[in-house]
């Protein structure tokens, strides 16, 4: 049940790639996370003990179950390595087709070895290939969306690696990769876990950032229905996002119009009154100035601006948050007006 429950994971991960490639331009990045999120997907339903033996079936003298997955792997290695190659600074676009047009051509080669019988080159394929991987991944690793989804990319590509490295050593010995212990032992498992890490990796930040947008949209709802009621011409009805990332950055972008608004776009002059250093003062001042606009000091702009080092995004979320907790007054009408 639980290999049922990563699969599904996976193909759900792989369509959410399949939908950005549909939906932007098919670079070799983009269309090379697809073919690593469609290989993971093939191979955890592939391992489903149920699944192995109705594909197994097909040629079992050839253990062509087995000889599946390393097919896979050499695949999602080599769009694995395509990725990691773009992220290169010395790579142009052009350059970056002709690496993939190489890594891809090398791995059909090395499969076309496997399906006669030969799967060492193969093995040595994807050993370097996940290294490759690896050790550009960790250079890129870093506490955002991005840097998360590479972080568990780079995991599982680890213990992807050490199983391939232990088959690897095995058929240096003269043992048959494909009757390894591992396809029955333990080894599934691992192989298991590291196709849904790397599944989640490349799909951390689409789905990130989706979360962030809903909760974004919740948190802003009241402070910019108050403002845009205010100030409605901030809103540009022939440019409405489609999309929740959009929808959540076009509404930052019309609370700060409507405060620069409110400010009186520059020309109010509040005699050189700066704004506090603290940021809980700051916000709590602004706040009550966006709920009762009439009965509080006037502000200009320096006021709406963010703090040093501060976003307008995480600026808005902590007038957000403050506005939350003030009750809104009925004297709401247009400043200066």
């Amino acid at each position: 049940m639980i290999a049922w429950a990563i699969a599904l994971v996976v193909w759900i991960a792989a369509g959410a790639r399949l939908g950005r490639v549909v939906a932007r331009v098919a670079t070799p990045l983009r269309t090379a996370m697809v073919i690593v999120g469609f290989c993971v997907a093939l191979m955890v339903t592939v391992i489903v003990p149920g699944v192995w033996d109705i594909v197994d079936r097909i040629s079992p003298d050839q253990h062509f179950a087995a000889m599946v997955v390393v097919v896979l792997w050499v695949f999602l290695s080599a769009a694995s390595a395509v990725g990691a190659v773009s992220a290169w600074p010395v790579m142009t676009r052009s350059a970056m087709r002709g690496v993939a047009i190489v890594l891809y051509t090398v791995g059909l080669l090395v499969s076309i070895a496997v399906a006669v019988g030969y799967s060492v080159p193969a093995l040595l394929f994807v050993v370097v290939a996940l290294a490759l991987v690896i050790s550009t991944g960790l250079r890129h690793v870093a506490w955002a969306p991005l840097g998360r989804g590479i972080g568990l990319i780079v995991v599982g590509s680890m213990i992807l690696l050490i199983v391939v490295v232990v088959m690897l050593v095995e058929s240096v010995r003269g043992a048959n990769a494909l009757e390894s212990g591992i396809w029955s032992g333990a080894g599934v498992q691992f192989v298991s876990v590291a196709g849904l890490l790397i599944a989640l990796g490349i799909t951390w930040m689409l789905t990130e950032t989706w979360v962030r947008a809903r909760l974004d949209l919740k948190r802003l709802r009241g402070m910019h229905g108050l403002l845009v009621k205010r100030f409605p011409e901030v809103v540009d009805a022939d440019s409405a996002a489609t999309t929740t990332v959009l929808k959540a950055s076009d509404m930052i972008a019309q609370i700060m119009d409507a405060m620069y608004i409110q400010a009186g776009a520059g020309l109010f002059d509040v005699g050189g009154r700066e704004p506090p250093r603290s940021l809980a003062t700051h916000s709590a001042i602004l706040t009550e100035w966006i709920v009762n606009p009439l009965e509080s000091d006037v502000l200009d702009t320096r006021w709406i601006a963010p703090p040093d080092g501060m976003s307008a995004r995480r600026w808005v979320l902590v007038l957000a948050r403050d506005y939350d907790k003030l009750e809104p007054q009925p004297n709401t009408t247009k400043a200066g007006r």
